[in-house]
């Protein structure tokens, strides 16, 4: 199950990198349209555009290293050792339970696979912080004071 919840994940990125690539060719058309049409000296609408076509490239770029790292990362088994990135964990808090996915990067996307929605979170999230290094059947506290415990850890 790991390994499909992996590659939806990474599925979600890459459509997320597609977007980003796309926004950026439309940035740069944007910049070199409007440089060359500017009707003022302080028309900045030029580098506007390019200052966002930037930014776009960047985000792209970050994405595809997730993704690289995504794809290369093994699938690792941590049924009765301390959760770390790789480890699936379902955490009951509040009366409900849900799955999450530590991984490196990637935190805050949701994935659903075989009728369950799973969550990616990372180490610097409260939740991934309290979970790394804890064990199944450990209690977790979050800063905010919500409190719960580990279900399972695969």
């Amino acid at each position: 199950m790991k390994q499909t919840i992996l590659e939806a994940v990474v599925s979600k990125l890459e459509t997320e990198l597609n977007r980003q690539q796309n926004a950026n060719v439309q940035s740069n058309a944007g910049a070199a349209f409007s440089a060359a049409n500017a009707e003022k000296q302080r028309d900045t609408t030029g580098f506007e555009a390019a200052h966002l076509a930037r930014g776009y490239a960047r985000h792209a770029a970050e994405l595809r290293h997730q993704i690289d790292e995504l794809k290369a990362m093994p699938i690792e088994d941590f049924t009765g050792q301390e959760i770390d990135i790789g480890a699936l964990v379902e955490v009951e808090m509040g009366g409900e339970s849900d799955l999450y996915f530590l991984l490196a990067c990637g935190g805050g996307l949701d994935v659903s696979v075989d009728g369950n929605i799973v969550t990616v979170i990372t180490p610097d999230s409260p939740l991934g912080k309290a979970l790394m290094g804890n064990i199944e059947a450990g209690f977790v506290e979050l800063p905010s004071g919500a409190e719960g415990i580990i279900l399972s850890v695969e």
